[in-house]
């Protein structure tokens, strides 16, 4: 469940504040308040709302006065829909939850609400954010936020909105680091890259607006190889030669990716096309990120296909890094898993940077050996001992494809 306020009237309109349970939210134009409104009509302090263990009351502040559906109020519960009118702003008061919509449904659950961020996130189906961008349905969960297929009812076109755990907004540093990774992102256009559309922040929430792909992720293909076997080592080699153009492309713009995983490389469906997503989301989140590799049993899905400079945390990293987790996703392709893994977080790691990865073949006989040996150069652990460019390793592709009578 979730809990928000949606500004609907005034200078302020359609920005959005979420509620927290157990905490209270001041309203006014005051730099002191979590809303600092720019309606010139409102106190600096107007009223707060108090999200309590089973009800969320309005309190008024301001000798303006506040009202709830045109009625004053000096305190009033808070029903999903109430209309607050404070100076010249509107504010529609709005709590989400799969099942039901009336206050008195809701209030024995409120209890047992979750302030975290993904039970806010799921809370947005049905919702519209940026005023334009319609949530209909969840299409994954990640680390940082959920991924959203979406209705842009300005161009009537279906997209995947990518949408931030709220803490990401609320703090400075991150925004920054978030805008500047979008903006640099925003006019990118190549045949395997996913298209980032549109990008911003609403209330809480940092969102990104991207081309939807009808298809599977590469973590849904090595997910179903446990279950129906090894697949054909062609289509890791589709996969290899798909990525490492798109890597070519973003590098050439002087872009690193930082986060090549199977979760972030899509097989369209219709025209078999492999395309990569989140460009420079995990620069946009990396202190983030390396706060969550610091604790025991975060990441690991991602962590397992990280470079050993990049489990280090430090140090600079370059595009040979982005390489590693591209042989990382192409070996897990032929083989069903990644080339280390670990009961443990520090034991993965600790294989990541000195463990020897065993040879495809093992598990796939027909697997050529050159590519055989392309992958494992992928997979070297000091980078000058990899390819040196996505370009270097497109020419091995191009070579290993020869030799295989296959042509991309």
């Amino acid at each position: 469940m979730f809990a928000q306020l949606v500004v609907t009237t005034g200078p302020d309109r359609d920005r959005t504040f979420a509620l927290t349970p157990g905490q209270t939210l001041q309203i006014g134009r005051s730099a002191a308040t979590a809303t600092k409104l720019t309606d010139p009509t409102t106190s600096r302090v107007h009223c707060e709302v108090e999200w309590t263990e089973d009800k969320i009351v309005l309190i008024n502040i301001s000798t303006a006065g506040t009202t709830v559906n045109g009625k004053p109020v000096s305190q009033h519960e808070l029903n999903s829909g109430d209309v607050i009118r404070l100076g010249a702003t509107e504010m529609r008061f709005q709590l989400g939850e799969d099942q039901a919509s009336e206050q008195s449904t809701l209030a024995p659950s409120l209890k047992q609400a979750s302030p975290d961020g993904m039970e806010v996130l799921k809370g947005l189906v049905g919702q519209t954010l940026a005023q334009h961008y319609v949530l209909e349905a969840i299409l994954a969960k990640g680390e940082s936020g959920m991924l959203f297929r979406a209705t842009d009812t300005k161009s009537n076109k279906t997209v995947a909105l990518k949408v931030l755990k709220p803490e990401h907004a609320q703090n400075d540093d991150e925004m920054q680091r978030f805008i500047r990774a979008m903006k640099t992102v925003l006019p990118l256009r190549h045949p395997n890259l996913i298209s980032l559309l549109g990008a911003g922040r609403t209330g809480v929430f940092c969102w990104m607006a991207m081309d939807f792909i009808e298809g599977e992720s590469m973590t849904q293909v090595i997910q179903r190889i446990g279950v129906a076997g090894m697949l054909d080592w062609r289509y890791g080699y589709r996969v290899a030669v798909h990525i490492a153009r798109a890597l070519e492309y973003a590098h050439g713009q002087s872009i690193l990716h930082r986060n090549v995983t199977p979760r972030n490389i899509l097989l369209r469906t219709s025209d078999k096309t492999v395309l990569l997503g989140d460009l420079m989301l995990a620069k946009a989140l990396e202190g983030t990120l390396a706060q969550q590799i610091t604790r025991p049993g975060e990441l690991l899905g991602d962590v397992a296909y990280l470079s050993p400079e990049r489990t280090r945390g430090t140090g600079e990293i370059d595009g040979r890094s982005d390489l590693y987790g591209l042989g990382a996703t192409v070996f897990a392709l032929i083989t069903g898993h990644p080339p280390f893994t670990g009961t443990s977080l520090p034991e993965l790691i600790s294989n990541i940077r000195s463990a020897e990865p065993e040879n495809p073949q093992k598990y796939q006989l027909s697997v050529p050996p050159l590519f055989q040996s392309t992958i494992l150069k992928l997979l070297a652990k000091r980078p000058e001992d990899r390819y040196q460019s996505a370009t270097e390793l497109l020419s091995e592709l191009q070579r290993v494809g020869k030799f295989a009578g296959m042509s991309l």
